[in-house]
Order: C-alpha cells, then sequence, then structure tokens
C-alpha cells in the first residue's frame, strides 16, 4: 500500500514537471517560432534597412547635384543672355550725335534739342523693353530720360553716388544693381561715358528689370538666387529672401551700401539659416526659412558657381524631400521584403492550427446562422407592424385631408353668400327708394290723367324717367364692377393719359378755380393698357375734384417718380381736401362705401379702379397727407426698359 502511494506520488511530481517544461517552451515561442528566430530577423532587418536608406539617399542625392549642376549652367546661361541684350545699349546711345550734342550744350540746349533726345530715349527704351535710358551730366544730373513725360520721371535726379555713374566716368563703363530712389523697384543698372574727343562729358545709362528673370527661374520644390560681391540676395525666386544677406555685412560693407543707396536706405538683414553637412565639391546641405510656413524650415541641397558678372555668383537650392521620399520607399521595399518572408514562416507554423481552427470557425457560423435567422425574424415582424401603422396613418391622413378639402369649399361656399348678400343688402338700399318715388309718381300721374291735368302728370313721368336712367346707371356701375378686365399691358404715356383726363374736367378746374399742378416728367411710359388707364386717371381726378369743392385752398397734385432701379413708377394723386376717415381708409376699395353724400355716388368707382389697376400688375393705395388732405398711390411697372429694348 506504502509502495503504490509512493509511484502515484513520483507520477504527479512527473507530470507538474512535464506541464511546467511545456509552458516554458509556449513562453519562449511566438506563434510557434522560437524567439531567437525573431531576434536573428530583427538584427537582419535592421542591418539591411539601414544599408537600403543610406544607399537611396546617397543615389538621390546625387542625382539632385546632377541636376542642380545642370540648373546652374541654365541659370548662368539666361543671365547672360539676357544681359547681354542690354549690355551694349549705353554706348549705343552715347554714341548718338543728338546726346552729345546735349551734353556739350549743357544748360544752353535748345528745347527742341532736349524733346529730340528724350523722343530718342522713350523710343530705344520701347524697343529694347528695358525700364528707363536716362542721360546723365558731369554733375550726375538725370537731363533726359525715356520717362519724361511719365508722372514719375528721372529727369532732374542726381545720380553721382551711384557706383555705375561713378565707374562710367573713371573707367568707361559701370554695372550695378540696386533698388531706385524714385520707384523703389529694384533693377540692374548699365552705363557708358559720354565722349567728346575722347573727354567725358557725361554718361548714358540703362536700367533693367529683373522682374522677367526671376519669373522664369521660378520651379516648384526649387529656389534659384544671385548673390552680389557683398553676399547679399539681390534676385531670388523666393521673394522673402530678396535683400537679405548669406553672411555677415561689415561696418565697411555697410557704409558704402548706405552711399550708393544701393538698397533704398533700408538695412540688409542676415538670412537665419543653417549649414548642416557637406556634399561633394561645391555643394552643401542647409536649413532655410520655408516662406510658406512661418517659423518652419526646409532642407535643401545648395549649389553655387560665379555668375557672368563679376564679384556674383548664382545659387540653387533643391528640396531634399525626394531623397526623403526615395528613403521611405527603400525602408518600404525592404519592411515589405521582410513581412513577405515572415508571413510565409508563419503560414508553414498557422496550416498546422487550420484544420482545428476551420472547425471552430464552422461551429462558430452554425451558432452565428442561427443567431442571425431569429434575429432577421424579429427584424421582420417589427417591421411588419410599422409598416401595417404607417398604413393606418396614411389613412388618417387622407381621411383629414378630405376633411380639410371639404372644410375649405363650405369656406369659400360662406364667403361666396357674405359678399353676394352684401351687394344685396347695398344694391336693395339703393334700388328701394327709386322705386317707392317712381310708384308714388305714377300713382299721383293717374290721378293727374283723371283731373285733366296733363302737365303735371308729364312732369311725374318725366320724374320716373329720371330715376329709371339711374336705376340703369347703377345696374351698370354694377355690370362693371362685376366684368372680368382684359387688359393687354404695353407701353402707355402717363403725360397723354393726365392730358385726357384733363380735357374731361378742364371746365369744372376752370370753373371751380383749382389749382392743378403736374410734375411728370417727359417721356414717362408704365406698362398698361391706354383706354383704361385714362380710365382709372378720370376716376381719381373726378374725386379729388369732388373733394376740394368746398374748400377755401383748392390744390390737386399730379407727380410720378421713378425709382432708383428704373423698373417701377410711383404715381399719385394729392388734393387739399378734408382727408378720408380713418374707418373709411381702411376699406376704400371695398364696394358700396364712399366718402360723399347720399345720391353723389354708389361705392363703386374706387373698387371698379382698383380691379382695372390690379389688372396692369400694379397696386393701388390711398394714405392721408400730413399737410392735410388724401393722396392715392399707384405703383406701375416701368415700360421705360421694354421700349429701349425694342
Amino acid at each position: 500500500m506504502g509502495f503504490d502511494a509512493s509511484r502515484s506520488g513520483a507520477a504527479r511530481r512527473w507530470r507538474r514537471r512535464a506541464s511546467g517544461l511545456r509552458e516554458v517552451e509556449h513562453q519562449v515561442r511566438i506563434k510557434g517560432i522560437p524567439l531567437w528566430a525573431w531576434a536573428v530577423a530583427a538584427v537582419l532587418y535592421a542591418g539591411m534597412a539601414a544599408a537600403a536608406v543610406e544607399l537611396a539617399w546617397n543615389r538621390a542625392i546625387d542625382g539632385l547635384a546632377e541636376a542642380g549642376a545642370h540648373q546652374l549652367d541654365l541659370y548662368g546661361a539666361s543671365l547672360k543672355s539676357e544681359l547681354g541684350r542690354f549690355e551694349t545699349m549705353p554706348a549705343i546711345v552715347a554714341r548718338q550725335d543728338s546726346v552729345r550734342a546735349l551734353l556739350a550744350a549743357g544748360p544752353r540746349a535748345s528745347a527742341a534739342l532736349l524733346h529730340s533726345v528724350n523722343i530718342y530715349l522713350e523710343a530705344v527704351n520701347q524697343e529694347a523693353g528695358s525700364v528707363a535710358v536716362d542721360v546723365i551730366d558731369l554733375q550726375g544730373s538725370v537731363i533726359a530720360a525715356s520717362n519724361w513725360n511719365q508722372p514719375v520721371s528721372f529727369v532732374g535726379t542726381n545720380v553721382s553716388y551711384r557706383p555705375y555713374f561713378k565707374d562710367a566716368l573713371a573707367r568707361g563703363a559701370g554695372r550695378f544693381f540696386g533698388i531706385g530712389t524714385n520707384t523703389g523697384i529694384p533693377g540692374l543698372y548699365f552705363a557708358s561715358a559720354v565722349r567728346d574727343g575722347g573727354t567725358p562729358i557725361g554718361a548714358a545709362a540703362v536700367k533693367v528689370s529683373v522682374d522677367e528673370l526671376e519669373s522664369a527661374w521660378r520651379r516648384p520644390s526649387e529656389a534659384a538666387m544671385v548673390i552680389d560681391r557683398n553676399g547679399v540676395i539681390v534676385i531670388s525666386t523666393v521673394a522673402a529672401w530678396k535683400f537679405t544677406a548669406l553672411r555677415p555685412i561689415t561696418s565697411e560693407q555697410q557704409r558704402d551700401i548706405q552711399a550708393s543707396r544701393q538698397y533704398a536706405g533700408r538695412n540688409v538683414e542676415p538670412l537665419h539659416y543653417q549649414r548642416i553637412g557637406e556634399w561633394g565639391t561645391g555643394a552643401w546641405l542647409g536649413r532655410f526659412p520655408d516662406p510658406r510656413r512661418p517659423g518652419h524650415t526646409t532642407r535643401y541641397l545648395v549649389m553655387s558657381r560665379p555668375a557672368p558678372q563679376a564679384g556674383d555668383s548664382i545659387m540653387v537650392l533643391l528640396d531634399v524631400a525626394s531623397a526623403r521620399r526615395q528613403q521611405e520607399l527603400a525602408l518600404g521595399f525592404v519592411t515589405g521584403g521582410f513581412l513577405i518572408a515572415g508571413l510565409y514562416a508563419l503560414y508553414a507554423v498557422q496550416r498546422r492550427r487550420t484544420i482545428a481552427e476551420k472547425l471552430k470557425a464552422q461551429d462558430a457560423l452554425r451558432r452565428a446562422n442561427d443567431e442571425l435567422e431569429a434575429t432577421v425574424a424579429q427584424r421582420t415582424a417589427a417591421l411588419t407592424q410599422a409598416n401595417e401603422r404607417m398604413q393606418q396613418e396614411i389613412a388618417e391622413r387622407k381621411r383629414t385631408e378630405e376633411r380639410l378639402r371639404e372644410s375649405q369649399q363650405e369656406v369659400v361656399h360662406a364667403g361666396k353668400l357674405a359678399v353676394l348678400g352684401q351687394m344685396a343688402a347695398g344694391l336693395t338700399h339703393e334700388l328701394s327708394q327709386p322705386l317707392v318715388a317712381i310708384r308714388t309718381l305714377c300713382d299721383n300721374a293717374r290721378t293727374f290723367f283723371e283731373r285733366n291735368q296733363p302737365a303735371h302728370a308729364i312732369t311725374n313721368l318725366e320724374r320716373v324717367s329720371g330715376l329709371v336712367d339711374n336705376m340703369a346707371a347703377l345696374t351698370g356701375e354694377l355690370k362693371a364692377f362685376a366684368r372680368k378686365p382684359v387688359v393687354e399691358r404695353v407701353a402707355v404715356s402717363l403725360n397723354e393719359a393726365v392730358t385726357h383726363a384733363r380735357l374731361i374736367y378742364d371746365a369744372r378746374i376752370r370753373d371751380e378755380s383749382v389749382q392743378l399742378d403736374v410734375r411728370i416728367a417727359p417721356g414717362t411710359l408704365v406698362c398698361a393698357e391706354a383706354s383704361q388707364l385714362q380710365q382709372v386717371i378720370v376716376n381719381l381726378l373726378g374725386n379729388a375734384l369732388d373733394a376740394v369743392r368746398n374748400e377755401e385752398k383748392r390744390v390737386i397734385v399730379l407727380e410720378a417718380v421713378e425709382s432708383d432701379d428704373k423698373a417701377r413708377v410711383l404715381f399719385s394723386i394729392g388734393d387739399s381736401g378734408p382727408g378720408i376717415a380713418q374707418q373709411v381708409l381702411d376699406h376704400l376699395f371695398e364696394p358700396f362705401v364712399t366718402t360723399k353724400p347720399r345720391g353723389h355716388g354708389l361705392g363703386l368707382g374706387l373698387a371698379i379702379t382698383s380691379r382695372i389697376v390690379e389688372a396692369f400688375g400694379a397696386k393701388i393705395s390711398a394714405v392721408n397727407r400730413d399737410e392735410g388732405g388724401a393722396r392715392f398711390n399707384i405703383e406701375f411697372a416701368s415700360a421705360k426698359g421694354v421700349v429701349d429694348g425694342r
């Protein structure tokens, strides 16, 4: 019994040791690959990646250096070609007889000679495409210039402090880059001495702009510049770097710069850059300020060589971003290769686990499919219920819309009945009294006939005839109010319509001593129909005459004013009458509303006028004037644009 227990305990200890060994073995493996193999792969990857990145960088920078050398050749040739076109110009101008004669005559030169030289310089400047051509006397004063007739002329400017003038008198020719003191425009100056028998009597100078050269040199991911003998950038494709120094300016150089006003009196500030390494012969790597991103720098490969102009140099800066991209590409290539190798190794290890995982995946897929079917069934039931509720809501909305349409029809019908009742009440009121009078007059006429008094009977019948005419006039106005006007809108002269209305009321205006003030500009045209527009103005003018009939001051003003955009015309008729009561003003254009005494109007004139105006596409309104009386305003569409378009 003790022997068996001892064997059982030893077996348990062996199983625990084997389990611990398996755990240790699992810990030193990652995804089935030993840890030492991963370490070797990591070291190999780091070495190959570093070598590939370094090789890609060297090859890319060598390519940039080759491209930079080619660019320097092109820039040097273009600079020499561009400047060579103008370098001989001062000497040609200096040989001109009229130029020598002008300098020889000095202040005694005639105005005709000075004018001919100015015209000559202007023609030379236009032909060559330079900025300016000048003739300078021995004291350094510009006495003739190509821009003699421009607002900013160089004539009268003293340039004795400029080195190109001094060099021209001393050595026969001069060259200088600087900013113009008059214009503030930078340029290159060429000068040549003007001689008379071998003795200098003045100089001829040409100013050349470098803007076209900078534009031609400007390329993406590249900067080009020309540095003068002081180390100052005078030509640059990066505007922010112009007139900054690449090396410290000595006090003596600063004095010379200020004395010659080379940079128009401005101080030369250093360009803050960092030189971070050399690359071969004549090339180096540096960091320069990024003009597009303040506070940032850009890494460039910098190359330079002497310029055609003595003492100057041409420098080209090539962005090394492409080299960094080559490094990234090389690193990606090496990384991709190692990833492919690692994936292949993992594939070999993982293949043994594929079957078990596939079986597990099938079980999981089956469970997921069952869950999906249950979920789909639940969602389908929910959608069916939602669809049924939606169908019920649609049916309910249709019933609501049907009830709403029925209610709207009832409201419209009620409105029609209200209008008919209003018109019937007004018509009954207007016809009842004439009918009673007609009946009374007819009864009296019969009595007169019975008494053998025909004269009195005829008088009563004439009164009946007058009452019938009044009733016919009433029905006529009602027919006119009910009739839908057919209007063809055309261009109508507002002056002619007003003239027609004045002719109708001319006798009344004269008899009642009414002052009629017409303020309508000639040629004022509105969109309307001629005869109906005349009817509107006749109605409104008649109302105005009725309003001022019993007033001490009888003034009627007809005025037309165009809107600011000339699209509308505001026509108004104002009177000096008593005005319109507010309770009447709110309903003035409704049928049977009137301010006239009983028997003097039916209240349909303004309603008919309103319908005609609306048919024109216009608007009519009435207000009480601040100075007393009423004013009717009609806003027409102007027809002037229509006439002009024809």
